[in-house]
């Protein structure tokens, strides 16, 4: 890092007459005021990450929150989170955990992890600056993982942060994730195709109500058939039932679950992430009771939850990846359901060094 002695206060003059061990002290003075210094996390941070989160960075969201993070039980990982702050001022936030093999992901416990950057720091000159202190930092880990915040979630636009990372040594590595547009005054159903407009037009034939999940007994049919789902294809749930309730009081209006109802009868649910910040809702669980069998409930449910976004002012509604193996098997039937829905191509990014 560059510093120019005369800027500190003597002019070059005075420079000249001054002696060796004052010179020697003034660039001393000027070198270490334009460090970062490596603030690591302890739980008294809490708040003040949480504010640099919400209100100080260009692509943070609750999903990087401590609010959010804190609801993993402790023990669950080893949290190595650290920020970079220079003068007091927070200028960049890694949240992330060391797993056992002395790997360093930003975050596994989350969607999107980090880095997350000041709003005065996202500029060439000083992102390069910060991410290559950082990066000094990470060489003491085996692997970074860094999973970035996609655009559709940022209030700034990624690009300069993967131009970075990319040229700072990190891989780049992509999965297949898309979602809807949405437009005030357009029926999301007329973006569809017409095997979805017709499963639709089949379940108006039904008084189905669309609502959220009220009772404790409404979240344990939710989560039933959210485990015989997911069972279907050999995996669980990541959140215990005891998570959701947990998450819910922690998010309270950044998460909330939807479902469709015939009569007294559950028929499908969903979980929906809510970043009104970036008009953006995310389609996180589907939970059908599969063997309701009188029209498709999930189109139905969809279509349902797409009209109430567009009421609500979002102009975006995230259907989430449709690839496993960290992109490498893309699933195109279920990709191509998103499709149907007028679902646009987006993708999760990460870097690896």
């Amino acid at each position: 890092m560059k510093c120019k002695v005369e800027n500190i206060g003597p002019s070059k003059k005075q420079i000249r007459t001054i002696s060796d061990q004052t010179r020697f002290q003034l660039i001393l003075i000027c070198y270490f005021t334009s460090m970062y210094e490596i603030l690591s996390y302890s739980p008294e941070l809490d708040q003040r990450f949480d504010h640099f989160v919400n209100h100080e960075s260009v692509n943070g969201t609750f999903l990087q929150t401590r609010r959010f993070l804190n609801y993993h039980p402790a023990g669950r990982f080893t949290d190595a989170s650290f920020a970079l702050q220079k003068s007091g001022i927070i200028a960049v936030y890694f949240p992330g955990i060391k797993t056992e093999k002395n790997e360093f992901i930003s975050h596994q416990g989350s969607t999107f992890g980090g880095p997350i950057v000041s709003k005065a720091f996202y500029n060439g000159t000083k992102l390069r600056e910060l991410l290559e202190e950082a990066t000094q930092h990470l060489s003491q880990y085996s692997k970074v993982i860094l999973k970035i915040t996609p655009a559709i979630f940022s209030k700034e636009n990624p690009d300069l942060l993967e131009y970075t990372l990319e040229h700072l040594g990190y891989s780049r590595h992509t999965e297949l994730s898309n979602y809807t547009p949405l437009y005030k005054g357009t029926d999301p159903l007329s973006q569809c195709d017409a095997k979805h407009r017709k499963q639709f037009q089949e379940s108006e034939n039904f008084a189905c109500t669309f609502r959220e999940l009220e009772s404790d007994q409404d979240f344990e049919t939710f989560y039933h058939f959210l485990e015989l789902s997911k069972a279907k294809h050999q995996t669980k749930p990541v959140h215990t039932l005891a998570d959701l309730h947990d998450l819910r009081r922690r998010l309270k209006k950044k998460l909330r679950f939807k479902s469709l109802w015939l009569g007294e009868r559950y028929i499908c649910g969903m979980m929906q992430f809510l970043f009104p910040e970036t008009g953006t809702i995310h389609d996180q669980y589907i939970s059908p009771d599969e063997t309701f069998t009188d029209f498709h409930p999930t189109t139905a449910m969809h279509i349902h939850a797409l009209r109430e976004a567009v009421q609500e002012g979002f102009s975006k509604f995230s259907w989430g990846i449709s690839t496993e193996n960290g992109g490498n098997y893309l699933n195109e039937n279920l990709y191509r359901f998103k499709e149907a829905f007028g679902a646009k191509p987006s993708v999760n990014v990460r870097y690896e060094r």
